[in-house]
């Protein structure tokens, strides 16, 4: 008595591993893309402007936001204020990545994004090590343009003087 075997379809499994494996890359190369923006030093030079910049995450890699306008006011108390609009240039919606670099003991009191006329959103932060702020943003539309809004206070570091207990 011959059992019959039925052979299994691979093209399932072949497309799956496909997938699998093209999502790897595509993460792998974003992933490549924000570590090579924060190898650099992530503190400010002086004399230099601080602007931030939108990276989109598309199929192909990270590519930069169209910036349309970027505006900064500073107070003698360390508070700083930015307001930057970055514009989706594609014709397909994409997310992004928020990139800044705040000055040595700069303390973050406010981000927010807000999507075309919509209500600003306040960002979900995380913490991070160093002075690097990176945050994602929710997709934005084609022609679509991302408000952020961004405060923080420069503090100068502070000095402990110990005193002997004699």
């Amino acid at each position: 008595m011959e059992t019959e075997k039925h052979p299994r379809p691979a093209l399932p499994l072949l497309a799956l591993l496909a997938l699998a494996s093209a999502l790897g890359v595509a993460v792998a190369i974003a992933l490549a893309g924000v570590a090579m923006l924060l190898a650099a030093p992530a503190y400010a030079e002086e004399g230099r402007p601080l602007d931030g910049s939108l990276l989109l995450e598309r199929r192909a890699g990270l590519t930069q936001a169209e910036r349309l306008f970027a505006e900064s006011e500073s107070h003698e108390d360390g508070h700083r204020r930015i307001v930057e609009a970055y514009q989706n240039p594609f014709d397909e919606p994409l997310a992004g990545v928020y990139l800044y670099r705040l000055p040595p003991n700069a303390v973050l009191e406010r981000l927010t994004f807000t999507l075309g006329a919509a209500e600003p959103r306040p960002a979900l932060l995380t913490l991070r090590q160093g002075a690097a702020l990176v945050e994602r943003t929710a997709a934005i539309g084609p022609g679509e343009a991302l408000r952020v809004e961004l405060e923080y206070r420069s503090r100068s570091p502070r000095r402990v003087l110990a005193r002997g207990l004699d």
